[in-house]
C-alpha cells in the first residue's frame, strides 16, 4: 500500500490545480490578487529590505489596474483591488516578521516602537465597538503600514550602505515618476479643469492631493541630498518635483511644504553650523510658493487679496476663518465633534468618524473627516490621541537627536525626517494623511527609522574602533 503521503499530496495538488481553474474562469482578478499577494508575502519574508525597497520606489503609484479596476473585488465589503492587497500582503508579511525576527521584535518592544505598538493595541480593542467595523480595520491597517516600515528598516538594515540604498531607491521611483511616468499619465487625460476653469493635474491613478504630498516627501528628501553631496542631478530633481506641486494646486501642500523647507533648513543651520542653507531653502520655497501663492489665495478667499486686505484679515482669526473656503469641512466638523462628546475618553470605536460623516452627507461629500486630529479623536478618543502624540513625539525626537550629531548618512536622513514629520502635522489639519500610507506616511517610517538606525551605526563603529 502507498504511503500517506504519496497520496495525499497529489490529492492536495490536483484540489490546488482545479480550485485556481475555478476561480480563474470565474474570477480571474481575485486569484490575480491571491497570486501575486501570496508571491509578496513570501518575498518580504525573505528579503524584508527589498521589498520594503520597491515598497519605497512604488511610492503613490495605483496599481488596481492590476486586479481590473478599483475596489472591483469584494464588494459586499467595501471592496478592494490590488493596492488593498499591497497593504494586506505587506503588512501581514513584515507583521510576520515582527514576531519571528528576535532583532526587529526587539525594535517593536523597545523605546523608539513600543510606545507605537501601545496606541495600536489599544486602537485595536476599539473595534468591536465601532459603528463601521471594516473601514476602523481598514485605518487600523493603515496605521500599522508606516510602523511596520519602520521596524523592518531599524531592526534589519546592517550598514550605512543599506539605508543608502533604500534612499537610492526612492529617488529613483521619484524621479521616474517626476520625469516619464507621470507626464505621460496626464497627457493621457490624468487632470481635471475645476468648475472655475482651473487646470489641476493628478498623478499616477491618484488624485491630486496625495500626489503632491508625495511630491513634498520627495522634494525634501532630494533637497537634503543636494545640501549634503552638492551633486546637481538633486537640484535637477527639486525642480521637476516643484513643477508638480504648483501643478496639483493642493493648498495644505503649498502650506505644508513651507512649514517643512522652513524646519528643515533651520534645522540643518543649527546642527552643522551651515547658514547658508536658509539662503537656499528660501529659494527653492519661493520658487513653489510665488507661482502657487495667487492660485491658493484664489481658490481660498474667491480673490487675490492685496497686502495690506491680507494683514487685515490675519488679525482677525475668525474673519479669516469665515473667509476661507473650506469646502464643505466647516459643515462636517462639528458634527462629528458632537458625536465624539458621547465618547470623549475611549472614543467611539476605530472607523466611527467614517460612519458619522457617511449616515449625514452625500457620498459625493467624501467618506472621511478630513482633519484627522478630529478623525482620532473621535475613533480612540483622548487617550488614543495621548498614545499616538507621545509615539510621533519620540520618532521627531529621536531623528532630532540623530541630526545633531556628526555623519553624512545620518543626517541624509534625519533632515528630512523633521521636515515630513512636520509636514504630517500640517497635512493632517484639512485632510486624511492616515489614508495615504503608499504616498506619505510610509517615509516618515523611512526616515525616521534610518536616521536612528544610521547613529546607532556610527557610534557602534565609534565604540568598535
Amino acid at each position: 500500500m502507498p504511503a500517506d503521503g504519496q497520496v495525499l499530496w497529489p490529492a492536495a495538488a490536483l484540489l490546488l490545480v482545479l480550485t485556481a481553474g475555478y476561480l480563474l474562469v470565474h474570477a480571474p482578478f481575485l486569484i490575480t490578487g491571491l497570486v501575486l499577494g501570496g508571491l509578496l508575502l513570501a518575498a518580504v519574508l525573505a528579503r524584508p529590505l527589498l521589498v520594503v525597497g520597491v515598497m519605497l520606489a512604488l511610492g503613490p503609484v495605483d496599481l488596481s489596474f492590476v486586479t481590473g479596476g478599483f475596489k472591483d473585488l469584494l464588494p459586499q465589503i467595501g471592496g478592494l483591488d490590488m493596492n488593498g492587497i499591497r497593504l494586506i500582503g505587506v503588512s501581514a508579511g513584515l507583521g510576520i516578521l515582527v514576531l519571528l525576527d528576535t532583532r526587529v521584535l526587539r525594535e517593536a518592544l523597545g523605546r523608539w516602537g513600543v510606545l507605537y505598538v501601545l496606541f495600536l493595541l489599544f486602537a485595536a480593542t476599539t473595534l468591536p465597538r465601532s459603528l463601521a467595523t471594516v473601514d476602523g480595520l481598514r485605518l487600523w491597517l493603515k496605521l500599522t503600514y508606516p510602523l511596520l516600515i519602520f521596524l523592518t528598516i531599524l531592526g534589519t538594515a546592517r550598514t550605512p550602505r543599506d539605508l543608502e540604498r533604500l534612499g537610492d531607491w526612492t529617488l529613483v521611483g521619484a524621479a521616474l515618476i517626476a520625469f516619464l511616468i507621470n507626464p505621460i499619465y496626464v497627457i493621457s487625460g490624468g487632470y481635471e479643469v475645476t468648475a472655475e476653469g482651473v487646470l489641476r493635474i493628478r498623478g499616477v491613478g491618484i488624485h491630486e492631493n496625495p500626489f503632491s504630498f508625495y511630491v513634498m516627501a520627495m522634494l525634501l528628501l532630494s533637497f537634503t541630498r543636494y545640501l549634503l553631496r552638492g551633486q546637481l542631478r538633486y537640484l535637477v530633481l527639486c525642480g521637476g518635483l516643484g513643477v508638480w506641486i504648483v501643478l496639483a494646486l493642493t493648498r495644505i501642500t503649498l502650506l505644508a511644504s513651507l512649514v517643512a523647507l522652513a524646519g528643515l533648513a533651520l534645522f540643518a543651520a543649527v546642527s552643522a553650523r551651515r547658514w547658508r542653507v536658509l539662503g537656499i531653502a528660501a529659494v527653492v520655497g519661493a520658487a513653489v510658493a510665488i507661482p502657487l501663492v495667487p492660485a491658493v489665495l484664489e481658490r481660498s478667499l474667491g480673490f487675490v487679496p492685496s497686502v495690506g486686505e491680507l494683514l487685515a484679515l490675519s488679525r482677525s482669526p475668525m474673519a479669516l476663518y469665515r473667509s476661507i473656503n473650506w469646502q464643505g469641512r466647516e459643515i462636517l466638523w462639528p458634527i462629528v465633534f458632537a458625536a465624539y462628546l458621547a465618547q470623549p475618553w475611549f472614543g467611539l470605536g476605530l472607523g466611527s468618524s467614517t460612519a458619522i460623516v457617511r449616515a449625514n452627507f452625500p457620498a459625493e461629500a467624501g467618506q472621511v473627516v478630513h482633519n484627522e486630529y478630529l478623525r482620532l479623536l473621535t475613533d480612540t478618543g483622548i487617550l488614543g490621541v495621548v498614545l499616538f502624540f507621545l509615539a510621533m513625539a519620540s520618532w521627531f525626537y529621536g531623528s532630532v537627536r540623530a541630526g545633531m550629531g556628526e555623519g553624512r548618512v545620518v543626517r541624509e536622513f534625519a533632515y528630512p525626517a523633521v521636515g515630513v514629520m512636520l509636514a504630517w502635522t500640517i497635512v493632517s489639519i484639512t485632510d486624511n494623511a492616515f489614508d495615504y500610507y503608499a504616498p506619505l506616511t510610509q517615509y516618515a517610517g523611512l526616515l525616521c527609522a534610518g536616521a536612528l538606525a544610521a547613529s546607532r551605526m556610527q557610534l557602534e563603529g565609534e565604540e568598535a574602533g
